[in-house]
């Protein structure tokens, strides 16, 4: 599963709080790719901690001229 297909469970997640969403994005990920709850929640959460740290588009687009 892709850092981009585990970012679109969280965001597909229904209204909640960010914990709930991570719950529920997680389990939805362990029973696609077979790993324990825990472990999904950690992959998610490596992934959404990587994703807030990358600058936005605009920015990347001013750095290479895009």
């Amino acid at each position: 599963m892709t850092k981009d297909e585990i970012i679109g469970w969280f965001n597909s997640a229904p209204k909640g709080s960010r914990h709930e969403r991570m719950l529920w994005a997680a389990r939805k990920i362990a029973h696609l790719t077979e790993v324990t709850e825990g472990r999904a929640y950690q992959m998610l959460l490596v992934v959404l901690i990587e994703a807030e740290r990358r600058p936005p588009d605009e920015y990347l687009d001013a750095l290479t001229g895009g």
